[in-house]
């Protein structure tokens, strides 16, 4: 015979746990504060312990708390995904949260083949300009530089190089045998490498140490804010772009710019793959999952 919670009580924890507030939970679930207060004592006394503790003003789970809420969360999410599966229904739309030159340059191209391979999941593509904070509330899976955080799997998906690309007519005009010296002699474009860059210049002074060669002291650079700027200037032939070699996957294979046949330098920023370890057996996100660790490296590596 099954030992089984009630289930109300059971739905309107997770609800809480997941919001982290009462009052979320309660909007979430259509009823009141006080409804939910009273399913989670209901709960709190079938199990005879604390799941949830105020500390000042939050609302906390207890250490029994987490574990229950992890499997509790898994087998929900399992059942949704079952019962959506039985009544013929989609599965329910996943966050795939990612830095926004990662989710334009590499995953938009890609989406073709996962909606392809997987047309009953509503994949939705969201970009941030910054670290995330890793939480149900924000995303689903999260492409991040964080390899990882408390109750989350992590997968490298991709260690970032810079690549010099050019236009394909300046490209003519470069001395293929003699590069290192021939390279000063054009336009370089040059990108922040973060937001408190100041100099110009940055992102070819990692480029030309990783490769152990000098530039001269005096050499100039046309400068720019982002790196889609200077891919925009690089493929109208102004000058040579340092880039990451996921912005330029497309433009590349298009015949808009090409790739110098010089070497690449990582630039330390690694990608990775992050969900929490609850729903790591939730079908709909390890489909996700599995096609970005499938299709994360670059074309480009070697």
């Amino acid at each position: 015979m099954r030992t089984l919670p009630p289930l109300n009580a059971l739905i309107a924890f997770e609800a809480v746990a997941r919001n982290q507030s009462v009052a979320k939970a309660g909007e979430e679930l259509g009823i009141s504060q006080s409804a939910v207060s009273h399913r989670l004592r209901l709960l709190e006394d079938y199990l005879a312990e604390p799941l949830l503790i105020k500390v000042g003003r939050q609302l906390q789970l207890s250490e029994a708390g987490r574990s229950y809420f992890g499997e509790v969360e898994r087998i929900l999410n399992e059942l949704s995904h079952i019962t959506r599966q039985v009544k013929g229904e989609g599965i329910a739309q996943l966050r795939l949260t990612a830095y926004s030159s990662f989710a334009l340059k590499r995953l938009v191209p890609l989406l073709p083949s996962f909606r392809a391979r997987n047309p009953e999941i509503d994949l939705r593509l969201q970009m941030i300009t910054e670290e995330p904070v890793l939480s149900s509330t924000t995303g689903d899976l999260f492409i991040c530089f964080a390899h990882s955080a408390p109750g989350y799997v992590s997968h490298l998906l991709h260690k970032e190089r810079l690549v010099a690309v050019c236009s394909p007519s300046l490209y003519q005009e470069i001395d293929q045998q003699n590069w290192r010296q021939d390279l000063p002699q054009f336009p370089l474009l040059s990108c922040d490498l973060d937001e408190d860059a100041q100099q110009p210049g940055g992102d070819w002074a990692v480029w030309s140490k990783g490769l152990g060669i000098s530039l001269p002291s005096n050499q100039a650079f046309h400068s720019f804010s982002h790196q889609v700027l200077a891919l925009e200037a690089a493929a109208t032939g102004q000058g040579i772009a340092l880039v990451s070699d996921f912005m330029v996957e497309k433009d590349i294979r298009e015949g808009k710019l090409v790739d110098l046949p010089v070497s690449s330098v990582y630039t330390g920023y690694d990608f990775y793959l992050c969900y929490k370890q609850a729903r790591s057996r939730d079908q709909g996100l390890r489909a996700v999952a599995d096609w970005l660790i499938e299709t994360g490296a670059s074309p480009l590596e070697v």
